[in-house]
């Protein structure tokens, strides 16, 4: 009696967990226009996952470094991830984009929204890094936080697995006062 006890409390306590992490399908908080001459990097996928955690701390750390040229959004949730959500973000995407991006249905899914409005699409936390390499200075020391993260797939660790999947991003949202 006292194992199926403890055995209900660890259900509770995991059921709970999986909850604050993005596994209850949640809404996305708006995303306004992208501050003038800003790149706005947007992350979305799964609350749980080491790709998708990775790809958030590269942003994060790109919009620190450089705050007056990028700014991130996120939207992580287990649930609400796909399909519908990722149909919706690639529907918006410029046509070529939608071709080259049609099959991908993995977390996380990485794009780029311009001031101007232009929406480009990168795919995976793989095509986030390739384009985190081919658009700053390798060489550059201040670079190496997130230069560092875009070398190689992360491995499966609590960092990368267990990430803050409630901050919605620097980017101003009409939620914010």
């Amino acid at each position: 009696h006292h194992k199926v006890a403890l055995a209900h409390d660890h259900n509770t306590f995991f059921s709970r967990t999986l909850t604050n992490m993005g596994a209850q399908a949640s809404k996305p908080l708006p995303r306004p226009a992208v501050s003038s001459g800003k790149t706005r990097i947007c992350v979305a996928g799964f609350g749980i996952s080491h790709h998708t955690g990775r790809a958030r701390r590269i942003a994060d750390s790109i919009a620190n470094i450089y705050p007056d040229q990028y700014e991130t959004w996120y939207y992580f949730s287990t649930a609400g991830f796909r399909p519908d959500f990722l149909n919706s973000v690639k529907a918006s995407l410029k046509e070529d984009d939608q071709k080259k991006l049609e099959n991908h249905n993995s977390s996380p899914f990485c794009w780029l929204e311009l001031s101007d409005g232009t929406r480009d699409g990168l795919g995976g936390r793989d095509k986030l890094c390739d384009w985190v390499q081919a658009t700053f200075d390798v060489t550059e020391e201040k670079n190496e936080p997130f230069v560092s993260l875009a070398k190689e797939p992360p491995t499966i660790n609590r960092v990368d697995i267990f990430f803050d999947a409630k901050t919605p991003g620097k980017a101003k949202t009409t939620t914010e006062e």
